[in-house]
């Protein structure tokens, strides 16, 4: 095993050590476009499924039932108390979704096609919030629906298997009657209440509110956390509370970058987060949480938002240094997704989330290296090796002497967790909801490029099951979350010794791999040329 480590290690070294006395790439310079003064407002859900909530404004308020002003010049700096009496859920139904387009023209096409077909086929518009011509607009477009509705997802799933030769069709819900109910806003010391129906919002210089956050990661916690500008109190379609700071892009980003990022990281490193939040914040509102009353949430299935308290002197700089500025690939904002430890090498996206590939979410070497082989860590033997080596990659903190503000990064480059046979099938069971008995093997079966796992079987005394997605089989292997998808078991006695690399899903940025290319002196362009692989840096506000 040494003898073959020491093979492995040494071409690693070398090809490795090589990248530092290559040119650094080019900066590519953004096209400067001026289209439009006006920053947009972003909608950020901070919580939900809340029957009431309490908080703190600062200075004057003013209170709305929806648009309309029902109070003024309230000036108490109080703690208020917001409640929702007699709520009672939408109803949501299922349907089958085959397509959505711009046109009318080519709905039309589509719909007489498939009537064609014999399939009972609708068109219905939808509404939608894009960023278009440098401004968020709504727009209407036109989603091809199998008409029958169904009360469940399996339901539609199951039509959906009836019909598999003639069309291949999603299962989204949908709302079929609105959430009806009131909401009670309360000063907590004067006793004054105001009544509104569905929707309050409220509008005052700083807000503090207790919330939970990161729920299900091993790094879950409860913050106090302030917010400008504006507050929305909505029930949803659970019939529950759901809480939304209203917010212009901007200011968003100072909480977002702050969060994402230690502010005490290069400056070059938090203008590169800045871009990539910005472009992802444009590219995803109107596709996450359609049926939520807002664009984005404030956790990692978005954007960690953290609100005013993440602001600083260098998260502010970054964000208006880079105001505006976004990347596109195809004239389309990119969708920059980024993780925080790559662990060497970024994953395609096409392997952790469903959709085709894009050429900017390639997975690439985290290293100034051309030419690594493109399936080398799609190899069991090769992944290994690279597991159980140090390679000189950007984000390799481990063995070397980094700054106190990297210190954190050195425990995810590379990691081990150790189960009990006992412990680790109790955690299948409950975390996939299947008694596979005692397990006996995880069976690699398809790796991304970066070596993270796709696919796995978990054969166990009782049974085998498939787990597919790299979130699920970090999900499956742990009580709340495997650091990453890239690792290799080994087994000792009847334990289980699961040896990984990384910190997330892999894709686009390594936000560590950033910081160590702006210590070694490269600007936020080369960052993001390095990352997202042809996409052009341009300024679209």
């Amino acid at each position: 095993m040494k003898i073959r480590r020491i093979y492995f290690y040494i071409p690693i070294i070398i090809l490795l050590t090589r990248c530092a006395i290559q040119p650094p790439p080019s900066t590519e310079r953004y096209q400067p476009r001026q289209l439009s003064a006006e920053i947009p407002d972003i909608r950020i859900g901070l919580a939900e499924g809340l029957d009431k909530i309490e908080f703190e404004s600062s200075g004057k308020i003013e209170i709305f039932e929806k648009d309309r002003l029902i109070a003024s010049d309230v000036s108490w700096d109080h703690n208020w108390q917001v409640q929702i009496v007699n709520s009672k859920p939408a109803k949501i139904i299922y349907r089958l979704y085959y397509k959505q387009v711009d046109d009318t023209k080519v709905a039309a096409r589509i719909y007489d096609s498939l009537r064609d077909r014999d399939l009972p086929v609708i068109v219905e518009k939808k509404k939608s919030r894009v960023f278009k011509k440098g401004q968020l607009s709504t727009v209407t477009t036109y989603m091809i629906l199998l008409e029958p509705e169904f009360a469940s997802e399996t339901e539609a799933y199951q039509y959906q298997w009836k019909i598999r030769d003639k069309i291949t069709a999603v299962a989204k819900p949908y709302i079929k009657t609105s959430p009806t109910g009131e909401i009670i806003l309360k000063n907590l010391k004067s006793g004054q209440n105001f009544k509104v129906s569905k929707y309050l919002k409220i509008k005052a210089d700083l807000f503090t509110i207790k919330l939970p956050t990161a729920e299900g990661y091993h790094f879950e916690s409860v913050e106090v956390r302030k917010y400008r500008n504006q507050i929305n109190f909505i029930i949803d379609r659970f019939g529950k509370l759901t809480v939304v700071n209203v917010t212009p892009l901007e200011s968003y980003l100072k909480g977002v970058v702050g969060s994402e990022m230690q502010e005490k990281f290069p400056i070059e490193a938090l203008k590169a987060q800045a871009v990539a939040a910005r472009c992802y914040t444009l590219a995803r509102i109107g596709k996450q949480h359609e049926l939520s009353p807002f664009d984005l949430c404030d956790e990692v299935h978005c954007h960690v938002y953290g609100g005013v308290e993440r602001e600083t002197d260098n998260i502010s700089r970054a964000v208006t240094e880079t105001r505006g500025i976004v990347l596109k690939y195809e004239n389309k904002i990119c969708d920059t997704f980024y993780a925080g430890v790559c662990g060497g090498h970024s994953e395609n996206n096409e392997f952790v989330w469903d959709g085709e590939p894009r050429v900017y979410l390639q997975g690439r070497i985290d290293a100034d290296m051309k030419n690594f082989p493109v399936d080398f860590l799609k190899n069991e033997e090769n992944v290994r090796r690279w597991i159980e080596s140090s390679p000189l990659v950007f984000c390799n903190t481990q063995n070397i002497e980094v700054p106190v503000f990297l210190e954190y990064t050195q425990k995810y480059f590379r990691w081990q967790v150790r189960y009990t046979q006992q412990e680790i099938s109790r955690v299948i069971r409950n975390k996939t909801g299947k008694n596979i008995g005692r397990l006996l093997e995880i069976i690699p079966v398809i790796r991304g490029v970066s070596g993270r796992l796709v696919e796995i079987k978990l054969r166990g005394t009782r049974d085998t099951i498939t787990i597919e997605k790299e979130l699920s089989i970090r999900k499956a292997l742990s009580e709340n979350y495997l650091y990453s998808s890239c690792f290799v078991v080994d087994r000792q006695g009847t334990d289980f010794i699961i040896k990984g690399a990384g910190w997330g899903h892999g894709v686009g940025m390594c936000q560590t791999g950033a910081a160590r290319m702006a210590m070694q002196g490269k600007s936020y362009q080369q960052i993001l040329n390095h990352y997202y692989n042809q996409a052009k840096i341009v300024k679209v506000y």
